[in-house]
């Protein structure tokens, strides 16, 4: 640094002392961030503070009377950006901005330094390290990048409203889905979009969503494209603050037509299930009806069949028995009263009850198997072969359920 002359208190002669201020401006400039060296005309160096020395992990002092160039660079001759060379020759300040070297990003600026007329005597060359900036504003342009990208190639309507409502901004993917451009979009508001009858509901929701600040919540509600076709949106919003005040209103819109399709299809199957539901229980309900009043009609029935064989029918069959007959005629007539007997007994009305699918000659060889007779007696009393008595005898045991049991059948009649 510049020193001043001084004399001694004892008169001897002038003695170089560093003045006070000078000694200010030293610690000055060492407690700053940025490398300064103060150079004289030749290029050589003054002096350079401590962030200098530590750049280029020098001992303090070290720079003092050499070269910048060849001590700091290694170089024969002045580096080609060097602004302190360019202030030397113009007399006016001059920078180089955002210099790669050594790995980082530095800004240099150069001021010149006169005497106390114009004269330049040397030059001040101040060096920032910008590399972090550098970093960060390479790490922010890759954010909006990809912001910008995830903006425009989402498949969600992504919008920025403001605080009356107007659209600030929206992504391709709400282009796609209402046919506007994004120019045209900055012209229109929600009230452009959103259904007539659901405007006052999407008001609401935005309303909410100022009071409650960051907040987040959903809301379905529909909107209309350019060419009035319904879209149903399910959307998400969020307040953006700038110092604590709102300043807008940032959303994503998921496209759920086809869902509310889909649901409505349900809802209506759903009525036509119930409705048919309905209409089934009336219907069984009717046959439950049909079907009490067919077994009353059959009671009914079994109860006149009964009536009219014992009242018109059995009397005449004790008038035969008291004739003269042969025995073949009197073992026919004992049959025959055997048989009107069992009509009027519970056995058949519970067998038939149980078993309806039993036809008439199978009828008739129960109630002999249920008397004990033998197939071949069966078969002469009906006129048929012992074979053709034995099919219906098979047929029986099936319709009864025995087919595949050791259950004896005359047991299981004379059980019923």
């Amino acid at each position: 640094m510049p020193e001043r002359a001084e004399k001694g208190r004892g008169g001897s002669g002038p003695v170089r002392r560093t003045s006070r201020s000078e000694r200010e401006k030293a610690v000055i400039l060492d407690a700053m961030t940025e490398l300064v060296l103060y150079l004289d005309r030749d290029m050589r160096v003054i002096w350079a503070n401590k962030a200098m020395h530590e750049a280029f992990n020098l001992p303090p002092g070290s720079l003092d009377g050499s070269h910048c160039y060849r001590t700091l660079h290694g170089r024969d001759r002045i580096c080609r950006v060097c602004p302190a060379a360019k202030t030397l020759r113009t007399g006016r300040p001059h920078e180089v901005f955002d210099l790669s070297s050594y790995g980082k990003n530095w800004v240099l600026r150069s001021y010149p330094v006169r005497d106390g007329g114009s004269a330049v005597t040397g030059v001040v060359e101040i060096v920032t390290d910008i590399t972090d900036r550098r970093r960060a504003e390479a790490a922010l342009r890759q954010s909006e990048r990809q912001y910008r990208e995830l903006f425009e190639n989402a498949n969600d309507v992504i919008f920025i409203l403001d605080l009356e409502g107007r659209i600030r901004s929206c992504n391709a993917a709400a282009s796609r889905t209402y046919g506007y451009s994004a120019e045209e979009f900055r012209r229109l508001s929600i009230a452009d979009l959103v259904h007539p009858e659901d405007l006052p509901l999407a008001r609401e929701f935005l309303q909410q969503r100022l009071v409650r600040g960051d907040d987040e919540a959903t809301q379905e509600f529909r909107t209309l494209t350019r060419e009035g076709e319904t879209v149903w949106l399910e959307v998400n919003a969020r307040i953006v603050a700038a110092e604590g005040q709102p300043t807008a209103i940032h959303g994503i819109a998921r496209n759920i037509t086809e869902r509310k399709k889909m649901e409505e299809a349900l809802r209506r199957r759903e009525r036509e299930l119930e409705e048919k539901s309905r209409n089934l229980e009336d219907a069984n309900t009717a046959l439950k009806v049909l079907l009490r009043r067919r077994d009353e009609d059959r009671a009914e029935l079994e109860e006149k069949v009964v009536h009219n064989i014992r009242e018109l029918i059995l009397p005449y069959v004790e008038n035969l028995k008291a004739s003269p007959l042969n025995a073949h005629q009197a073992n026919q007539l004992a049959i025959l009263e055997r048989h009107l007997n069992e009509i009027t007994s519970p056995f058949l009305r519970t067998l038939y009850s149980r078993h309806p699918d039993l036809t008439p000659m199978e009828l008739k060889i129960v109630t002999f198997i249920k008397e004990g007779r033998a197939t071949k007696e069966m078969a002469e009393l009906l006129g048929i072969s012992p074979r053709t008595v034995d099919v219906h005898r098979n047929n029986i045991r099936r319709k009864v359920g025995l087919k595949h049991r050791k259950a004896n059948l005359r047991s299981y009649l004379m059980a019923l």
